[in-house]
């Protein structure tokens, strides 16, 4: 039943062809694609305000790991029930609360007097934050022709590093004019402007919209049928493994521990660092899209997402033991970075692929928890690696890193480059960017 449903969804999006329907498809999906966005700029917010962290709220390298990694702590564990979620209740609700939720954290975030509140604040905007990826996805989905996904994917990954990018260079300027506290409670006044547009605009699908409802009906197949059908998949498991070890330098190196890293490295100030840094998630910007367009061309999966981990094993250790780049190849590599982690994105092609139409919120939500998990385990980790490994110089009061701290901290992401490319290149069977189920089973659903 729910599946004929779908049919009926998929075949109203292959009707948009009117210039009404055109647009109103790509402002939903544009709006979706902001909340990307404005989580983004929150969850890497913390790289640029470390060392007022340090002093304001008396932390160390290793509790400011800790407190930075809250976020990915609700993130991580969200996803399957966000997946679910929206699969059972539609995006414009979910979009909405969760929204506001993230923008809930980031007041708590910007008033907090200690590092407990500070913590629960992070912990909030993972809650909401967990919403954000599958919902601009699902909505893709269901407003788009398949044939465009893993294209569409790629921009809305764009997005997200537009909002990294506000997260660090514009950020960095207005904590030197406002503080750091003002600026984050700012943040948090435009996620509730976020929520309202998101309301007032957002339908849950075309079919919703053609029968004159505000809101999707409810799939027929339970949140645990559906789950099992997903994890049943060898290549669920596969592809979340590939999407963990890509994205997990992206989640500690460039949301967290890169700026103070290139700071200490290269003697960049903070402002010079995070420019610098910005242009991994240019790479990202750019890189996303074009993955998506490549393999499309080249009709496969597995080649695209293979060279963009081969990119990271040489980038990545490039940049973290060899020090001594001029500033125009330093970009350079950190932009090349940038480019193998958008590999990320083209693996949700590789879900949709796998998965049919009904069970496609709950399959990208199991993909994007093996993708920020590496957030919860990375950021903490080579903060307590920092902790361990330094050499007890002090400054201003706050304990300083040097370069060698960070080399024996940060030896554990060029490893994880190395897992992405043996399971693209050795595991990951071929999708040949077509649809894996038969018709059987899509009929079964």
């Amino acid at each position: 039943m729910y599946n004929n449903e779908a049919i009926v969804s998929q075949n109203v999006s292959h009707s948009l062809t009117t210039k009404k329907q055109l647009l109103l498809a790509s402002v939903i999906c544009i709006l979706a694609a902001m909340f990307y966005m404005y989580e983004y700029t929150l969850q890497v917010s913390p790289a640029v305000m470390t060392n007022e962290l340090m002093r304001d709220l008396g932390l160390n390298a290793a509790s400011l790991g800790t407190m930075a990694a809250f976020y990915y702590y609700s993130y991580t564990p969200m996803q399957l029930p966000a997946g679910l979620l929206f699969d059972r209740f539609g995006p414009r609700r979910l979009i909405t609360l969760a929204i506001l939720v993230c923008a809930l954290g980031a007041f708590l975030f910007g008033i907090t007097p200690n590092a407990f509140m500070a913590s629960f604040g992070r912990f909030l905007m993972g809650i909401g934050s967990s919403f954000s990826f599958i919902g601009a996805l699902l909505l893709v989905s269901r407003w788009f022709p398949p044939q465009y996904f893993a294209l569409l994917t790629g921009l809305v990954q764009l997005m997200s590093s537009v909002g990294a990018i506000a997260g660090q260079v514009p950020l960095v300027a207005a904590i030197n004019h406002w503080g750091w506290r003002s600026t984050v409670v700012s943040l948090a006044i435009v996620g509730c402007l976020l929520a309202l547009l998101v309301w007032t605009v957002v339908r849950d699908s075309p079919e919703a919209v053609s029968k004159g409802h505000k809101f999707q009906s409810p799939p027929k197949k339970g949140e645990l049928k559906r789950l099992q059908q997903v994890c049943s998949n060898k290549q669920t498991w596969l592809i979340a493994l590939y999407s963990f070890s890509i994205w997990a330098p992206v989640t500690a190196f460039a949301a967290l521990w890169g700026i103070p890293f290139l700071v200490a490295s290269y003697s960049l100030t903070t402002a010079a660092a995070s420019e610098a840094s910005a242009m991994i998630w240019l790479g990202i910007g750019l890189g996303s899209p074009l993955a998506g367009w490549f393999s499309d061309k080249i009709n496969s999966r597995s080649k695209p997402l293979s060279f963009s981990a081969l990119l990271g094993i040489i980038s990545l250790t490039i940049i973290i033991y060899c020090p001594v780049l001029p500033l125009f190849w330093l970009y350079f590599i950190l932009f090349t970075f940038g480019l193998a982690a958008s590999g990320q994105s083209l693996a949700f092609g590789v879900v949709k692929d796998n998965n049919t139409s009904c069970v496609v919120g709950t399959a990208i939500g199991f993909n994007n928890m093996a993708v920020v998990a590496g957030g919860a385990l990375f950021q903490p980790l080579i903060g307590v690696l920092l902790y361990v490994n330094w050499s007890g110089i002090m400054h201003n009061g706050t304990p300083f890193y040097g370069i060698v701290d960070y080399q024996k901290a940060l030896f554990v992401l060029p490893l994880c480059y190395i897992i992405a490319f043996f399971v693209s290149h050795f595991l990951l069977r071929e999708t040949y960017c077509r649809p894996q189920y038969s018709n059987e089973t899509a009929s079964a659903i």
